[in-house]
């Protein structure tokens, strides 16, 4: 198998703006040092545009960052404006083809080398079984248990089953191997993102507008549209030649079209005493019965649109009838995208923010941390039980607030 490349220059990207929005939203968390998206808990050190060339199939946009540690992560890029992920798309079977490409890398599978589509739009099925069908990949510890999963009545479903068998015949269609080992592998490094910047009043562009706020100077915020429009056009041009920025040169870029910065914000131990805390607080939600995974598809797709229209999501119900293991479902998803923040009744410790921030190590208030994290586009917020008084008229509210 191999990648027929073309000149960048001679041949441009398809769907050119679209490409430019996702572009700049990765030049973005670039210039603030934030997570990018696809990749938490990593900082960016170059995006790349273009690079098939250079051996990397998904080629629009490719992210190469380094988490605490300081160990690489690679995230490859496809961007294309919309896909159906079904049988006749063919669309879906080209960027299968090469997904398969990417993943003859000699590092591909020893390494954290993930892969992701980005599209305009989601779906009641990409939202729903689709996602859930990556997340099973991701959490399942082996090919088999996967496998036996997705084709057991009852615990998947008809989308999730037709999905995988997609993917598998387009793997085969691609001539590799396809067997159970390789679909399960090649799924579990697989993201589909949403940018969904084409919606009436939508969140994600607010967000990218909040997060450019952030990134300039007190004096300098009136200007945060203008920059990132700079930044969907250089984002453009950069790929329109197959290149390259680091922070270094991006900061350069932005100093010549006469910005001022804001300087650095790293809270980088409060984000991680976060991220320990709150794997703690979704492990304490029970969303099983025997072996069975309660699924909830229709109220995890209505939670999903909701959060593509607006910055807050309540879920409301009686006691008992599955509010947090929704909860929980929806941020198991989410927490391959970005950082997930968990708070519940039984994790977070009287005192309110005081207790908080010190058990945290963070000496800054509640709105400079929310804000850091939100501006950054690298976490969403899950608050379980809003009403734990049970005189309360309406108990154990879950909210979800968005901030991707």
């Amino acid at each position: 198998m191999s990648v027929n490349a073309s000149s960048p220059a001679s041949s441009g990207p398809a769907g050119s703006h679209f490409e430019g929005q996702v572009g700049a939203h990765y030049l973005l968390s670039l210039l603030i040092g934030a997570e990018p998206r696809g990749l938490p808990g990593t900082t960016i050190d170059r995006v790349e545009f273009q690079r098939a060339a250079e051996g990397h199939p998904l080629d629009d946009i490719i992210v190469h960052a380094r988490d605490e540690r300081g160990q690489p992560a690679i995230l490859e890029i496809q961007v294309k404006r919309g896909l159906s992920f079904t049988p006749s798309d063919q669309v879906f079977r080209q960027v299968v083809a090469q997904i398969a490409e990417a993943s003859q890398r000699p590092d591909f599978f020893g390494s954290r080398y993930d892969l992701a589509i980005a599209i305009a739009r989601g779906s009641a099925k990409i939202d729903g079984a689709y996602q859930d069908v990556l997340t099973w990949a991701r959490q399942l510890g082996s090919a088999e248990t996967f496998i036996t999963r997705i084709e057991r009545p009852g615990s998947s479903n008809p989308a999730m089953r037709t999905f995988v068998a997609t993917f598998r015949s387009n793997l085969m269609e691609a001539g590799v191997v396809h067997d159970d080992e390789m679909v399960w592998r090649l799924l579990s490094k697989l993201q589909i993102l949403v940018f969904d910047y084409t919606a009436a009043g939508s969140a994600p562009e607010a967000l990218e507008r909040e997060r450019a706020v952030r990134a300039l100077h007190p004096e300098e915020t009136a200007r945060a549209e203008a920059l990132r429009r700079n930044l969907i056009e250089l984002a453009i041009e950069v790929a329109s030649s197959a290149g390259d920025r680091t922070r270094a040169r991006l900061i350069d870029d932005v100093r010549h079209w006469s910005f001022r910065l804001a300087g650095d914000r790293r809270y980088s131990i409060a984000h991680n005493a976060l991220a320990e805390a709150s794997s703690h607080a979704l492990s304490d939600i029970a969303n099983r019965v025997g072996d069975v995974s309660l699924m909830r598809e229709g109220h995890l797709g209505a939670v999903r649109v909701a959060l593509g229209q607006g910055r807050y999501v309540e879920i409301r119900g009686d006691a008992g009838v599955g509010k947090s293991g929704l909860l929980k479902h929806l941020a198991r998803q989410c927490s391959a995208e970005s950082r997930i923040i968990m708070l519940s009744p039984g994790r977070t410790k009287p005192g309110e923010w005081t207790e908080l921030k010190g058990s945290l190590g963070f000496d800054g208030g509640a709105r400079d941390l929310l804000v850091d994290l939100a501006a950054g586009g690298g976490a969403t917020l899950f608050i379980d039980g809003l009403d734990p008084d049970p005189s309360a008229r309406t108990s154990n509210r879950s909210r979800c607030a968005g901030a991707k």
